[in-house]
């Protein structure tokens, strides 16, 4: 388990995992490539705001990595099967989670309201970050995934841990309801994701409406579906954009948001909700050799950045 001090204002966290993809691998090399190239450009955002550290002091936790990873990089998927795979899964959930709630246990002991920024890996390290953070919040959360697909599948190749299968585990128990749960970007579905939508009232928004009716009408239908509710958990996979400006993902699909729709989605729903914990996910450096995939998750990590900073920029009195 990374290192824990007393908590900051926002907290990044690494996980380098990919044996949840059911396609192609190379994820788990993210968390290492992001914070390489985060060190060629200062985090000042698109518009120019810098982040003033005074507002917004970031710690970095590390990596939870799998006992015994490897260091060789795949581009193939080829999840293991059986029970000995399935409770290594179990075993390396169970340990996320468990640093995902004494990251905001701390924080809370020190009356600090910490961001935590999380950063995959494939999208099932999704399964445990929001069992983590939802048990911090018994009176509820809300859920925003931004994706190509529902990831709602109960069992996919057998296993419920698979990285088509988040958005059903965090389902799962009573903290967070169908009602509270927004896809946006959609654009790639299988009829049982569909009928099960259907059945619980699961809003999702394709890409294909979002292009049509702009950017600010999403972020008011989230503003709207998580009324009321009081924190937020927001998921990126990345390939919610469109492959011809993040071609580096396990599962691209054709007709995505483009970076600038994707940047500007982000931005809007960490101004407008009260976000307090974000992934990345589903970045695979090993298939994209411009880099234009990490340098993308880079900026939305930037801008995310600026517009914490300036939300706890104090206000002048009149």
């Amino acid at each position: 388990m990374p290192g824990l001090e007393p908590p900051h204002d926002l907290v990044i966290l690494g996980l380098p995992y990919d044996a949840g993809a059911c396609w192609r691998g190379g994820a788990a090399d993210a968390p290492r490539r992001l914070r390489e190239i985060s060190g060629t450009s200062p985090a000042i955002s698109e518009d120019g705001q810098v982040v003033d550290p005074a507002l917004l002091r970031l710690r970095d936790a590390g990596d939870v990595a799998p006992e015994g990873a490897a260091r060789t990089v795949t581009t193939r998927a080829v999840p293991a099967a059986g029970p000995a795979a399935e409770a290594a899964r179990q075993a390396y959930f169970a340990r996320v989670e468990q640093t995902v709630v004494q990251i905001f246990k701390l924080a809370a002991v020190a009356g600090r309201d910490s961001f935590l920024l999380s950063i995959g890996g494939d999208h099932s390290v999704s399964i445990p970050l929001v069992r983590g953070f939802g048990s911090r919040f018994p009176e509820g959360f809300g859920l925003v995934s931004l994706d190509a697909h529902p990831d709602l599948f109960d069992r996919y190749e057998g296993s419920p841990l698979s990285n088509a299968c988040p958005m059903r585990r965090a389902l799962d128990g009573s903290r967070l309801k169908p009602e509270n749960l927004l896809i946006l970007g959609t654009r790639s579905y299988n009829q049982e994701e569909l009928d099960f939508m259907k059945e619980r009232g699961i809003r999702f928004v394709p890409a294909r409406e979002i292009d049509r009716t702009g950017v600010q009408a999403a972020v008011e239908i989230a503003r709207e579906r998580m009324a009321g509710v009081g924190n937020i958990y927001l998921s990126i996979d990345i390939d919610v954009a469109d492959p011809s400006c993040a071609p580096g993902t396990g599962a691209p699909v054709a007709g995505g948001l483009s970076s600038r729709q994707l940047i500007d989605l982000t931005r809007g729903l960490v101004q407008h909700l009260p976000v307090r914990a974000m992934d990345l996910v589903e970045i695979a450096p090993p298939l994209d050799p411009t880099d234009a995939t990490l340098f993308l998750a880079l900026q939305l990590a930037f801008e995310t950045f600026a517009v914490l900073a300036e939300k706890r920029r104090p206000r002048r009195r009149l």
